[in-house]
């Protein structure tokens, strides 16, 4: 276990502070401020949740990561959001999808539950098909329906066809 890194010298305290005047929102305030108590006043997990109201497990949390990442924690933040459960990368799927598009492209018929089963082949689990859905989707795929007429059909000439005896 690495030991516990003590921010006591007076550069770090700064630091904390200089971060809490650039915090844009009560949430980052908070989280500097609990490592700060921490660290100038010495004050305890249960003290600093109460004087925050935060939880006590909310507390060590934050602590625990400022143990481990330091000011990095402050400064190095992600933005929320994101494809973070995905299962493939974009990449991955258009190569997927590229054999039916194929198909596609040369008038066969692809069905939902075609790709439903190749997808869950591909990637060893069952999804649901709200997920294939929102695949096709992303990569601009929509659906497409035969027309009920040709398009250049005349139904005059056609009315004419039926009436004349044969």
């Amino acid at each position: 276990m690495k030991p516990r890194l003590q921010a006591n010298n007076d550069e770090v305290l700064e630091l904390l502070l200089m971060q809490q005047k650039k915090v844009t929102n009560i949430r980052e305030w908070r989280q500097t401020e609990a490592v700060w108590l921490r660290e100038k006043l010495h004050m305890s997990g249960e003290q600093v949740a109460q004087a925050l109201n935060y939880r006590l497990q909310t507390v060590h949390l934050l602590w625990h990561k400022w143990l481990h990442q330091g000011m990095s924690l402050f400064t190095e933040k992600r933005s929320p959001g994101g494809r973070n459960n995905a299962h493939m990368s974009r990449e991955e799927e258009d190569r997927f999808l590229g054999a039916f598009l194929e198909k596609a492209e040369s008038g066969g018929i692809v069905t939902i539950q075609e790709i439903k089963e190749a997808y869950e082949r591909h990637i060893g689990k069952h999804v649901a098909e709200s997920t294939v859905y929102r695949l096709l989707h992303r990569h601009g795929w929509r659906k497409i329906t035969p027309r009920t007429k040709h398009p250049k059909s005349d139904p005059e000439a056609q009315d004419e066809i039926k009436k004349t005896p044969a």
